[in-house]
């Protein structure tokens, strides 16, 4: 049976386990330069802007094309090396007072906030704004209050800078999922107040957003405030070094054809790069007998281990869009031919006859549809039976909502033997 196990000369279990789990992380995010590939410049543009005194900055882009990587990144490098940022994540129920008190909660310990049997106390506001202290005389869980007022939240700021030292960088994250709209807006305003904080306070703010405008709304102060950086997504050489460095470090080979196809797939998203080479170099460990190279097979157990392991929702949207009773198949290649190229927005005609036609071509047994059914069937994916994964924007002009499940949908149809992307398999090298 050979060495099934140790099937890459010189690196055992131990070896390799610490080089997947120091590169390939798909389920956290990264917070050191090194490995932050394709992300020097945004790095670069965000510890620059928060050098200067009260100014904070908006990292904005698709989902999962890596802002609380960058923001982390940047948060960990001008945050005092004794210390670690200050992260809120937002939910869809939080409010703009839930998530300043979350950042007062981060400058207290878990026992005082938690673990204490004894009766809670709840310190005052004008204790946190004057700095003075308490001393219960007995254990007792501290609690920060909701801010009732723009003074309120301040307050909350500057007791937490009097619990840290040095730059003291908070990074509120996922700014979107906040439902309601005249809480983020409550956001602007406070953001125009920060420069009245002590300098060394720095905010990052990460959402999906095309402008900060989208996000909290209309408040020119606060877009004299912020700094705003757009991640795009990464390119395919950026992508290959994820890979290359793990395939260096085991001393193997990749080929480049499998770069490619693994950024093809990935389209510019670097979750899938790190699921896909997860599996892969895993699968290369465990053959049957030693190799040097990646070959076919590790890479479609890549496929297979990425399909698997990818976010839950992005599989549950699939599966809604085409999973139904009858003309399963026909969403599917509808969302494979969405995919077949890059582009933010593709127009029926161009969609029907350069990706559709040449995918069903592949497809044995399959009957081509016309294109007023086609059609058809993009409309029914922008209703809410077929998860709404797709928008239009009259005229026959359709568009994925989130450009993230086109990784995913590309990672489906390769699982069955579908190639879609290769006329723009070098765009952006």
């Amino acid at each position: 049976m050979g060495c099934r196990g140790m099937a890459i000369a010189g690196i055992d279990q131990d070896t390799i386990s610490k080089i997947i789990r120091d590169n390939l992380t798909p389920s956290s995010e990264i917070t050191t330069p090194e490995r932050l590939f394709g992300r020097e410049r945004a790095l670069k543009d965000v510890t620059r802007a928060l050098n200067s005194n009260g100014r904070s900055v908006f990292i904005h882009g698709d989902r999962g094309v890596g802002k609380s990587s960058v923001a982390l990144t940047a948060a960990t490098l001008i945050t005092d090396s004794s210390m670690t940022p200050i992260r809120v994540m937002c939910g869809k129920e939080d409010t703009f007072a839930k998530v300043i008190r979350s950042i007062g909660n981060a400058c207290l310990t878990v026992a005082q906030r938690i673990e204490s049997p004894a009766k809670a106390f709840q310190v005052g506001l004008s204790i946190l704004g004057s700095g003075g202290s308490f001393n219960p005389g007995e254990r007792s869980r501290v609690e920060i209050p909701l801010p009732d007022s723009l003074n309120d939240a301040l307050d909350i700021i500057r007791f937490a800078l009097e619990k840290r030292q040095g730059q003291f960088v908070v990074v509120i994250d996922e700014m979107e999922r906040i439902a309601s709209e005249g809480e983020r807006e409550k956001f602007a305003e406070f953001i125009k107040n920060i420069p009245a904080l002590e300098p060394r306070v720095k905010f990052i703010f990460c959402g999906i957003a095309a402008t900060l405008t989208e996000l909290v709304g209309e408040h020119p102060s606060a877009g004299r405030i912020l700094e705003p950086v757009k991640l795009e997504r990464l390119r395919h050489n950026e992508l290959w070094q994820i890979i290359e460095v793990v395939a260096k470090n085991l001393n193997i080979e990749i080929e480049s054809e499998a770069l490619i196809q693994i950024s093809r797939i990935s389209d510019g998203f670097p979750t899938y790069v790190h699921l896909i080479g997860d599996s892969m170099f895993w699968s290369v460990f465990d053959d049957s007998e030693i190799v040097s190279a990646v070959k076919v097979r590790h890479f479609r157990e890549g496929i297979t281990g990425a399909l698997q392991r990818s976010d839950a929702t992005l599989r549950a949207q699939y599966e809604k869009a085409t999973m139904k009773t009858k003309n399963t198949q026909d969403y599917e290649e509808a969302l494979w031919a969405l995919a077949d190229t890059s582009s933010d927005w593709r127009q029926l005609t161009e969609i029907y006859d350069s990706s559709y036609k040449k995918i069903m071509l592949q497809r044995s047994g399959r009957t081509m549809l016309a294109k007023e059914t086609l059609n058809t069937r993009f409309h029914s994916l922008r209703k809410d039976g077929h998860g709404r994964v797709v928008v239009n924007k009259g005229a026959g002009w359709f568009a994925f909502r989130e450009n993230i499940i086109r990784g995913y949908v590309r990672l489906k149809a390769q699982e069955q033997g579908i190639q879609l992307g290769r006329d723009n398999a070098m765009r952006n090298v």
